[in-house]
């Protein structure tokens, strides 16, 4: 069963999980994954057990309601639709409605009963609802309760939102509330309905509005000093990020995770854990973003109930180990969680069902991916669902049939996630899918209007990668990591200061001692001559203390003028490399462009050649601006991306295996490039010449590339194959064919020795020295 509640950020709305939601109005909802909030299921298990135990010694007083009422919501809005649990949570309700009938208690009487209406709404009583509200309010107005009043008209309106979407009535119910509870004067409850607008607004798309409402939430809550804002912190990401702020959207997701461990509230740990994992995702933050999810997922499985938001961030966690190469790891890791938590409504099954697409892909079980893709499809349009993950899967499925090269399919799916209400998506989404349309524009010819929609992927993609947000959204990184220390050395402080004055203590009470025994031997004199002397002394050193002081700020103030220097200098760093990287790929598409209009298989040969030479060059400054390091390149990541795109590009039938034995190595732009060129002339004349069709069937065809240290000067690259070898009439010393001069002119530019030679195939190997020429220069003659 779904909850009624305000939703936090990254959650389709609550009660999507069946079929009666149809809110076309919901614009944007890339945010609704996780339903825990104020007014939902706020409580989890390990809460549950401590209400029990409060249960069973609580006597039968107006104390004990709150406890019934409480596990009666939790059992209400348990994702999924079980009777078991509409049973639990009525039993509850009856026994608070038995004791407050009991004590005449008129508002918990009108409370219990609200909650009631709403379990028989979620077992399927949807028809009477409205009127058994409606109802319910009069009887409030009737009897002059304004609270409980307050209390219905707050559930109706979430009902409403949820299942008879009526913006006029919902958010005539919301105020009608707020002002309820401002003439009884309670601040807390009238700033949650202001709240419950403000997401309403959300809901249809009015986004500005729904911020300025919230800062609003947001400055009443600390007046009244409110410390729950985190759930606020949380709407107010969640606007950033689909605004394409991501420095705010970060901002308000850091604050939100502190507002919850300071105030304990960690009941919707796993869903702002999960939101904040998709800032980092659309930041390109990897590492941060597969940190969060870990965390979501681990709260997640805890509570051990099936809930779309813990799908969701398995299938995350399974698309970093596919994009680590493992594939089959990340297929055994979904299954053994489906099997661990089973799937109880359409929108889980479409979940999973995307995540085991991505993960059959990845091992080119082509046709059981198409299935489950068009499977989990077919379930988010059986719930009418439009929220980011259901518009997503439009996109996987044009990626899949671009890269299967049914480019009239792909463009079909990929404008049906643009088009789909693209008012939903945040601006990455909208960035890749211009990009994915680029590319099906290209390959079909249709060069107008790839160029468009690269102009807008380049629109979209500065406006989320600026040199500018970058550097914001790694100092507010950094701010947030050190908050954790602060209390640290508060305490620390606290610590020296009370040391400090004990000090002085003794210090004044030696002193007192020294003057009263010059007193008893009537020594004043020689006492005011020293003190005298002491005065003196402390004045010279009092200004060369502050002559000391005075330079030590002009060096802390030369030091931060150097330190911003090379951080600006950095940052120029990463932009060129950056540029240049998008030169090379605007240079590569060309290339592609003008192959169109070949139809020698010669010029296209080369062509295609240039292209591959191009790729190796652009990956090293890649590289270079991902990386924290500007001047070294992983070799291993390298050479594993330029044989992966190699591969792909001649995708020969039967596969050619490649065999990958590359040591940690870090190596400078000089030398990767041409290592990573050598690689490519390599493997492109073992594709090209090495495994003829017809020859060896029975052979399993591979590449073997190790890169290893021979001593601690000098490496071995070593490039094998196990193809037909060389003709007998080319010497590799002596010929000039374009490829073997590529790679004796780039084994020379790095001063290496290169031997090429047959063994079962061909084999080229490199020795060559990492040490820069001076460096080398310099060992040789110590």
């Amino acid at each position: 069963m779904q909850a009624y509640v305000t939703p936090c950020i990254g959650q389709p709305p609550i009660g999507l999980a069946t079929s009666r939601y149809s809110w076309q109005t919901v614009l944007l909802f890339t945010l609704i994954l996780h339903a825990l909030t104020a007014d939902g299921q706020n409580i989890n298990r390990q809460q549950v057990r401590r209400l029990l135990a409060d249960l069973s010694v609580s006597q039968p007083t107006e104390k004990r309601i709150p406890i019934l009422l409480e596990l009666g919501k939790f059992h209400i809005y348990k994702p999924g639709e079980s009777k078991v649990d509409l049973d639990s949570a009525r039993l509850y309700l009856y026994q608070a409605k038995k004791l407050s009938d009991s004590l005449h208690l008129l508002t918990r009487q009108h409370e219990t009963a609200c909650l009631l209406i709403v379990a028989d709404l979620e077992g399927g009583d949807t028809s009477a609802g409205r009127g058994k509200f409606s109802q319910l309010v009069t009887e409030c107005q009737r009897t002059g309760d304004q609270e409980g009043e307050a209390i219905t008209r707050h559930r109706f309106g979430i009902w409403q939102r949820n299942f008879a979407p009526d913006s006029a009535s919902i958010l005539t119910n919301f105020h009608r509330a707020a002002t309820l509870y401002r003439a009884i004067k309670k601040p807390q409850q009238e700033i949650q309905m202001l709240q419950e607008i403000a997401i309403t607004h959300f809901y249809e798309g009015h986004i500005l509005l729904a911020e300025s409402e919230l800062r609003t939430v947001l400055t009443r809550y600390k007046a009244i000093r409110y410390d729950k804002l985190h759930y606020t912190y949380n709407l107010l990401s969640a606007i950033a990020r689909v605004k394409g702020d991501l420095k705010e959207g970060l901002r308000y997701g850091l604050l939100c995770i502190d507002s919850m461990n300071k105030t304990a509230d960690t009941a919707s740990a796993a869903a702002f854990y999960g939101d904040l994992a998709e800032i980092y995702d659309v930041a390109g933050d990897q590492r941060q973003r597969i940190e969060w999810y870990k965390k979501s997922l681990a709260v997640w499985r805890r509570e051990r109930l099936p809930n779309y938001a813990l799908f969701n961030a398995a299938g995350c966690i399974a698309k970093d180990l596919i994009a680590q190469h493992k594939p089959q790891q990340a297929l055994t890791f979904l299954q053994k969680l489906v099997a661990e938590i089973p799937t109880n409504t359409l929108i889980q099954k479409a979940c999973v069902a995307q995540n085991l697409a991505y993960c059959y892909k990845s091992l080119k079980n082509y046709p059981v991916a198409e299935r489950y893709y068009l499977d989990a499809l077919a379930r988010y349009e059986k719930n009418n669902l439009d929220f980011e993950k259901s518009l997503q899967v439009r996109q996987d499925i044009g990626t899949f049939y671009l890269e299967q090269k049914k480019y009239d399919e792909a463009r079909y799916f990929l404008i049906k996630a643009l088009t789909k209400l693209p008012q939903k998506e945040a601006l990455s989404t909208l960035r890749d899918i211009q990009l994915m349309l680029f590319k099906v524009d290209s390959a079909q010819g249709m060069y107008l209007s790839a160029i468009n929609h690269l102009n807008r992927y380049k629109v979209y993609n500065d406006s989320l990668v600026s040199e500018a947000k970058s550097k914001q959204f790694a100092q507010l990184q950094v701010q947030y990591d050190i908050q954790a220390k602060e209390q640290n050395i508060a305490l620390l402080t606290d610590r020296n200061e009370y040391q400090h004055l004990a000090l002085k203590r003794a210090e004044t009470t030696r002193n007192a001692m020294i003057v009263g025994a010059v007193l008893l031997v009537g020594l004043l004199g020689v006492s005011y001559n020293r003190y005298r002397l002491k005065q003196r002394s402390n004045q010279m050193l009092e200004a060369k203390q502050r002559e000391i002081d005075q330079k030590n700020r002009s060096l802390e103030l030369i030091v931060a003028e150097k330190e911003e220097l090379l951080n600006e200098k950095e940052w120029m760093l990463k932009e060129i490399h950056h540029r240049v990287k998008n030169n090379l790929q605007v240079i590569s598409s060309l290339l592609n462009a003008q192959s169109d209009y070949l139809h020698d298989a010669t010029a296209l040969a080369a062509i295609r050649e240039s292209q591959s030479r191009v790729h190796a060059m652009a990956l090293v400054h890649q590289k270079l601006y991902q990386s924290d390091n500007l001047a070294r390149i992983n070799m291993a990541e390298y050479i594993h991306d330029v044989v992966d795109y190699l591969l792909e590009s001649f995708n020969l039938q039967p596969p050619v295996e490649s065999v990958l034995e590359v040591v940690p190595l870090q190596l400078d732009v000089n030398q990767a490039t041409p290592i990573g060129l050598l690689i490519n002339e390599a493997v492109t004349n073992t594709l090209k010449y090495a495994f003829p069709s017809g020859n060896r069937s029975d052979v399993v065809r591979s590449i073997r590339i190790s890169l290893q240290p021979l001593d601690n000067q000098l490496y071995r690259l070593l490039i094998e194959d196990n193809g037909v070898g060389l003709p007998a009439d080319i010497d590799p010393t002596t010929s000039n064919t374009l490829g073997l001069t590529m790679i004796q002119g780039l084994s020379r530019q790095m001063g290496g020795h290169l031997l090429i030679y047959q063994n079962d195939g061909v084999s080229i190997q490199l020795d060559f020295s990492p040490l820069k020429k001076a460096e080398r220069s310099l060992i040789e003659k110590t």
